[in-house]
């Protein structure tokens, strides 16, 4: 995987988990609870990456289409309690690619550049994710997850 691919999914990874939390706390709950369950769901669904050997595009693709689904739900149903663990499952969904990435990377022995290089995309796409929210609301959330889990699929034909 190039450095760009690896940054990509950082960014990619970012957008997943901070959109999730700012699509939640805009019209559903800001809590610590909240933010400390859509944490342990994310963890949960990376846990369970690291042991299900998921095939790249399937994972990134259940990832997105969890996390539109949810974006869409946001709009249906805003301010209903329903939100949190269907968006902990949304989020959940998204961090299987999370683990299987990084059981890729440490399968080829590149861990160290690796997830220097994802950690650094995870940093932008902290940045970008908050500036989409708060020019586009949960609208820019959507669109950039659709961009950035696009790049992936783009980047694993140029890079493979």
């Amino acid at each position: 995987m190039s450095d760009l691919a690896s940054t990509m999914t950082g960014v990619y990874f970012a957008s997943l988990q901070v959109g999730t939390l700012l699509a939640v706390q805009s019209v559903g709950s800001a809590a610590w609870p909240t933010y400390a369950g859509l944490t342990a769901a994310w963890l949960a669904g990376t846990l369970v990456g690291l042991w299900l050997p998921l095939p790249r595009r399937a994972a990134i693709a259940a990832g997105l289409l969890a996390f539109e689904a949810m974006i869409a739900l946001t709009r249906l149903w805003p301010w209903s309690r329903a939100l949190v663990p269907v968006a902990a499952l949304s989020i959940a969904i998204g961090g299987l690619w999370a683990g299987g990435f990084f059981t890729s990377a440490a399968r080829r022995g590149k861990d160290r550049s690796v997830f220097f290089d994802e950690n650094n995309g995870f940093l932008l796409g902290l940045v970008v994710t908050t500036v989409a929210f708060a020019f586009a609301g949960r609208g820019g959330l959507a669109a950039l997850t659709l961009v950035t889990g696009g790049a992936l699929f783009g980047l694993e034909r140029t890079t493979s």
